[in-house]
Order: structure tokens, then C-alpha cells, then sequence
């Protein structure tokens, strides 16, 4: 081949090689977007959730008991004022609940204590406070310590929009006082709760 010959091809070859590598970065492209539309479309296509929301109030205490040490008194309260936490960290849901937090109803308790020293004692008011805050289903409890050795709880699940009661669960416990037994206590609530709630699906 001439000089000639060889310059005249050089431009040839690299035109062909240029033109491969604009096919190939096409073809990565049009890769790309189509893995893109796909991850888009499952997204899209992805099943929303259907289930129900749930809010455990916080347990009202009506404490009986004659003694009011303050050893024994401070941390019956504070079990107390805790229950409705735990029980709410225990529910299953078995995938169709969701628990919503409890600030909002914490912050409406405060205005219903104000004309209700147990404001659990107004069942229409509990209502009113979960429907405000979107729940479907209303865990309304009570702890009712008569001694030291005997507590019963009673505990309310209500349909949110009909107002309907799902179930009335009632429990009692004798020695609940330590953190574990009311830890123990928390987790039977909850698995009764759950059931109630499923019934009233």
C-alpha cells in the first residue's frame, strides 16, 4: 500500500472505531433509562397500606390501697404512668395495625383532667381524643390497685368511628410490684389487645 494508500486509511479506522463507541454509550444509555422506568414503575405499582391505626391512652390509677408510702406509692405511678408505652411496644399488629404516638393525646388528657380527676371515666371523651388524632381503634385502660399484693386492670378496646366496644378485658395481677412483673403484665395486655383488635376487623 502507498503512503498515500495508508494515510487515506487511517481517518476510515478511526471513524469506524468512533462510531462503535457512540453505539455502545447509546446503548448503556438506553440500559439505563429502561432500568430506571422499571424501578419507577414498581414504585408506582408498589401496594399501598391498608391496615388500621391504634393509640393505647395512658392508664388511669385508682389507687385503693392503705398504704400510701411514698416507697410505695412513687413507683406504683410511675408503672402506671408507663403501661400504656409498653403496651403499645408489644402489639403484633400481625401487619394490619399501626400504632400512632400518644402526644397529641397526652396533651387533650391534660384539658379533660381538668373536670375529670379519671379521665378514662369519660368514655366520650377518650373517643373524641382518638378520633382526633386519626386512630381507628382506642385502647382505654384503668389500674385499680386495692392492696399490696392485688391490682386488676381493666381495659376497653373501642372502634374509633362507630364507637363500637371490640372487647373489655379484664386482668388481674397479685404481687405486681417490680419492673419485670409489670414488663410481664404489659406484654399480656398486648397480646389481648391484638386479638380484640383483629376480631374487630
Amino acid at each position: 500500500m502507498s503512503a498515500k494508500k495508508k494515510i487515506d486509511a487511517a481517518p476510515s479506522r478511526r471513524t469506524a472505531w468512533g462510531a462503535r463507541a457512540a453505539a455502545a454509550l447509546v446503548a448503556l444509555l438506553l440500559l439505563a433509562l429502561a432500568a430506571g422506568g422499571v424501578r419507577g414503575a414498581s414504585a408506582k405499582e408498589a401496594p399501598a397500606w391498608h391496615g388500621r391505626t391504634i393509640l393505647v391512652l395512658p392508664f388511669d390509677l385508682y389507687d385503693y390501697s392503705l398504704d400510701q408510702r411514698p416507697a410505695t406509692v412513687v413507683p406504683l405511678r410511675r408503672w402506671a404512668s408507663r403501661l400504656a408505652d409498653h403496651v403499645a411496644a408489644n402489639l403484633s399488629h400481625g401487619g394490619s395495625l399501626r400504632t400512632l404516638g400518644g402526644a397529641k393525646a397526652v396533651a387533650a388528657l391534660r384539658r379533660v383532667r381538668t373536670d375529670y380527676p379519671h379521665p378514662t371515666a369519660c368514655r366520650a371523651c377518650m373517643i373524641s381524643i382518638a378520633r382526633r388524632t386519626g386512630a381507628a381503634v382506642v385502647v382505654i385502660g384503668q389500674v385499680h390497685k386495692l392492696s399490696n399484693l392485688i391490682t386488676y386492670f381493666d381495659v376497653q378496646v373501642d372502634d374509633v368511628r362507630t364507637g363500637r366496644v371490640l372487647q373489655v378485658i379484664n386482668m388481674r395481677a397479685d404481687g405486681a410490684d417490680t419492673d419485670d412483673m409489670w414488663k410481664h403484665i404489659a406484654r399480656n395486655l398486648a397480646h389481648r389487645v391484638d386479638r380484640a383488635a383483629a376480631v374487630g376487623r
